[in-house]
């Protein structure tokens, strides 16, 4: 396990508590290298064959093996139906014949392909069957059949729009832009293949597909004409074909880059391109690359006036096809440029014979039925196009009604609220104003309290005063002076409290002054009485102070 952590983490399968996880190879992640299949081949051992992820796996090893070893893809794809017929497992079962059928149709076993597809439709749900649709529309492609085969992109396209799925709408738009290239109408096919483009890069993933639809808008941009652009787009595919192995993108693109060199006059690079595309072709052992490969060696040795060298590869391109070979497209193309070159050499009765298979197979591809069926299709889905357009505008019209009358319903309980709210704060306001008059009543009438307090204070302090006087008692006048300092005492207090901001304590600093002023008056006359008395006072004011009062 030590040894093989290392291969986990780079083929994208972790352990997290136990248990496998695998990030899936083009769907949730492509940051790996060329090596990736090899290295989700050697993890299998740690998976336990009851495992669904084990059929996953299996079902991807499968597919990717398909653009790099048919017969490596054909013997895992076995296995992963084998167990998935041990497991009961219709669905996996489904995808991996998919899978399956996508091998044999490299293999030029077309009849078994179609089989297997058919057979799958049924276990696999329709949100998840574009790619089943997408192999049976190649199936046609390859018999030559463009009308059909772009019946099934349609399906594709319809699958897609339906369940939201962004895959199989590219897959579908790329399709199309190829079934439109072999047609003749480029510029309709550069539309397509854009608008693929587009998603595919919205997605942010370089797989296999993407990889195909660059090479598929080169293709169309070399039909207009457009070189300069046509290859950028070529590189482009060489690039993430070489990255990850697709060996049979590979091909294709070192196809095109042929015949666009060759086109340029560029013939040295023509060859070196087309030798390329002859090498992948046999390391993937597909008779349909290796063919496609001879034939665009013998283009452009026609093209640089070398007929001799160009007769000798067309006549192996159509020796690989063999008489049964599926593409008819492609070998009306081979006898087409083998005319051409029989022609320079000039052989002209094999030249004339030539171009006789090449027309007659020509008629049976473009056929005029085919040509009415793609322009109906074409209408069909532009029409259904614009259907869809039109639900969309009206599902955004409907929407944008709730949400006016929810802002419209929100509106009016906000005002209503606000309406309530004003009510309550106005009633609020008059309340406020009610308490505050109460208030100012209440200040006044505690004002006038307190006045009354004081004045009353001081008629008594006034009558002790006067009645003081009258006494003849020395010891009783003292006892009166003294009543008569703890009323005037009681007095000033009281106005401290009132007119101070504190209803519960007053400084005494300021009160203590006053005691002191009035206290140096006994203590100027001679009597030692007055200063005792003075003391008294302050005494009783204390005590009045006091908590214990």
């Amino acid at each position: 396990m030590f040894f093989l952590y290392p291969i986990l983490a780079f083929a994208q399968i972790e352990e997290r508590n136990g248990v496998i996880q695998y990030r899936e190879i083009f769907v949730d992640t492509d940051d790996f290298g060329q090596e990736y299949l090899e290295v989700l081949e050697k993890s299998l051992p740690l998976i336990q064959s009851d495992s669904l992820l084990r059929l996953k796996i299996l079902n991807d090893l499968g597919y990717y093996y398909h653009t790099r070893n048919l017969n490596k893809a054909l013997e895992v794809t076995n296995q992963g139906i084998d167990d998935a017929i041990r497991l009961k497992n219709n669905y996996w079962q489904g995808k991996l014949e998919v899978s399956q059928a996508a091998i044999l149709l490299r293999m030029e076993e077309l009849d078994l392909a179609e089989l297997l597809l058919t057979n799958a439709i049924a276990k696999i749900p329709e949100s998840e069957s574009w790619l089943l649709y997408t192999n049976l529309g190649y199936v046609q492609e390859r018999r030559g059949d463009l009308g059909k085969a772009f019946d099934y992109a349609a399906k594709t396209l319809k699958i897609g729009d339906t369940h939201g799925d962004q895959k199989a709408i590219a897959m579908a738009y790329s399709d199309m832009s190829n079934l439109f290239w072999k047609q003749g109408k480029p510029d309709v096919g550069l539309e397509y293949g854009l608008r693929s483009l587009e998603i595919f890069e919205k997605r942010g993933l370089e797989d296999l597909d993407y990889d195909f639809t660059l090479h598929v808008v080169g293709n169309n941009l070399v039909e207009l004409k457009r070189l300069n652009e046509a290859e950028i787009y070529f590189e482009k595919a060489i690039q993430i074909g070489e990255k990850y192995g697709f060996y049979n993108n590979l091909s294709d693109s070192y196809i095109a880059l042929s015949e666009l060199y060759a086109q340029n006059g560029d013939f040295d690079r023509a060859v070196v391109s087309g030798k390329e595309a002859l090498k992948y072709a046999t390391l993937l052992e597909n008779n349909f690359m290796v063919m496609r490969s001879y034939l665009s060696l013998g283009r452009a040795s026609n093209l640089s006036g070398n007929f001799e060298e160009g007769v000798g590869f067309l006549q192996k391109s159509i020796q690989v096809a063999t008489p049964d070979f599926g593409d008819k497209y492609f070998l009306g193309l081979a006898y087409q440029e083998l005319s051409k070159a029989l022609e320079g050499n000039e052989e002209f009765a094999l030249a004339l014979e030539a171009n006789r298979i090449y027309d007659q197979l020509r008629q049976e591809v473009f056929s005029a039925e085919a040509n009415d069926r793609i322009s109906t299709l074409q209408t069909e889905m532009k029409l259904a196009q614009k259907e869809n357009t039109i639900k969309l505008q009206e599902a955004q019209l409907s929407k944008n009604r709730i949400l006016q009358l929810f802002i419209l319903t929100f509106s009016a309980i906000l005002g209503i609220f606000l309406f309530i709210l004003y009510r309550v704060f106005l009633k609020k306001m008059k309340y406020s104003r009610l308490l505050e008059k109460k208030n100012i009543e209440k200040e006044f009438l505690l004002k006038e309290i307190h006045h009354r307090v004081k004045n009353n204070l001081e008629t008594i302090s006034s009558l002790l005063s006067l009645q003081t006087s009258k006494v003849q008692s020395t010891e009783l006048r003292k006892i009166m002076e003294e009543t008569q300092n703890r009323v005037q005492s009681m007095g000033m207090i009281h106005q401290r409290l009132y007119q101070g901001e504190n209803m519960k304590e007053i400084e005494m600093k300021g009160f203590l002054k006053i005691w002191e002023i009035t206290s140096l008056i006994p203590l100027m006359q001679p009597n030692v009485s007055g200063s005792l008395q003075t003391w008294s006072h302050f005494y009783s004011m204390w005590i009045w102070l006091s908590p214990s009062d």
